[in-house]
């Protein structure tokens, strides 16, 4: 191996451990509290050397959100392979979903926290948000299954597969994010988060049937 792809093995390796330093801190402190100052501290490097790899927290929440979403990706993806037709497959997507929510909390927040920013305000480029979102995410998968599932007369065909992909995982993520925050509203009305997510697969699932 050559200096210069050494070197940039090394400036690779030192950027996953910032990732990773970045991680600990904002899940520990919340990104509202976290501070540059702390990552570089869990990092054990200087500030100054910090932003020589990324230029402001915003950039760091972005690939600590960016790992929570390939990591749920994983746990979608394995789940999709236990099931043979299209319905089945968003069935185990979605019920793999919700388990990753309570297994990874963190994570889930992350990637929910991400969601609702304007993509200029962490500066991404359109680019960036379409790589994330079609290389990285479960949306890329949604999109084959419904694509799978149109092409066997499973699921509708008059509304094009990428919106019907998108929509899916919207109204999943939103549905999650509801039930982790309005847990109280929930028992106040006499509903139990298990009752609520299977109202939303039996209204969303039929909904796209064909």
């Amino acid at each position: 191996m050559g200096i210069a792809e050494r070197k940039e093995r090394e400036k690779q390796q030192r950027r996953e451990e910032i990732i990773k330093a970045a991680e600990k801190v904002f899940f520990a402190m919340g990104l509202d509290r976290a501070t540059m100052d702390d990552v570089a501290s869990e990092a054990e490097l200087s500030k100054g050397t910090l932003y020589l790899y990324f230029k402001n927290k915003e950039r760091l929440h972005v690939e600590v959100a960016r790992r929570a979403i390939i990591l749920l990706n994983t746990f979608t993806s394995k789940a999709a392979e236990m099931a043979d037709n299209a319905i089945a497959k968003l069935g185990q997507m979605g019920l793999a979903t919700i388990q990753f929510s309570k297994t990874h909390p963190d994570q889930m927040k992350a990637i929910q926290s991400l969601m609702i920013r304007d993509p200029e305000s962490v500066e991404l480029t359109s680019g960036e948000v379409q790589s994330i979102v079609y290389g990285d995410s479960s949306v890329g998968m949604l999109m084959q299954v419904v694509e799978q599932g149109i092409r066997d007369g499973e699921l509708r065909s008059d509304i094009p597969a990428p919106l019907i992909a998108h929509t899916l995982w919207m109204q999943m993520m939103s549905v999650i994010q509801f039930v982790h925050l309005e847990q109280t509203l929930i028992e106040i009305l006499d509903l139990t988060p298990e009752k609520v997510f299977e109202s939303h697969f039996e209204l969303v699932l039929n909904g796209i049937k064909s």
